[in-house]
């Protein structure tokens, strides 16, 4: 599922080539994925991370990633029923080929005087047999610029990147 469709007036082309891409490896590998080569990347220990084109209105991506301990058995198939349970999925959460589930949300706010669109991907990693993570991508992007052919693209290819991230397969310290 996309956020966005782009509709194409006649004589318009979507022809831009796709970036470079560079993996990230966040926490030391604890989640892997791909963001373009240009873009900056900045870490908090509060904040997480935060990843972004350096250009006036750009998105910006966001990543927070929690480890919990469960006083139930986490099974490998666990992972859609963790998502379900927050109040923010409403039942929505898709088991991924990899095991993983995701859940997708976008809210509108306001920052600096300016609105806002951020979309949420919440994916939940198993980690059995007590513990899963969840890692929460959020992109902000103004929104008078949101159906921009340029943000288009980057929704887009930050959907396809986040359902292909990757987990350790260790619980890690």
């Amino acid at each position: 599922m996309n956020f966005f469709k782009k509709v194409f007036s006649p004589g318009e082309s979507d022809s831009k080539e796709p970036p470079t891409m560079k993996t990230i490896s966040y926490r030391g590998g604890i989640v892997a994925f791909r963001i373009p080569a240009s873009w900056k990347e900045e870490y908090s220990d509060t904040d997480g991370g935060t990843f972004y084109e350096d250009k006036p209105d750009s998105g910006t991506l966001r990543l927070k990633l929690i480890t919990a301990e469960s006083p139930l058995e986490i099974t490998s198939d666990s992972a859609t029923s963790i998502l379900n349970t927050l109040r923010v999925v409403n039942g929505q959460a898709m088991r991924q080929l990899n095991g993983n589930a995701l859940a997708r949300y976008e809210e509108m706010s306001v920052d600096r005087g300016q609105k806002i669109k951020i979309l949420y991907w919440l994916v939940a990693n198993p980690v059995p047999p007590k513990h899963a993570r969840i890692a929460t991508f959020s992109y902000a992007i103004l929104q008078k610029k949101e159906c921009d052919s340029a943000a288009v693209r980057d929704i887009q290819m930050l959907e396809k990147e986040i359902q292909g991230a990757r987990f350790a397969t260790e619980l890690g310290a």
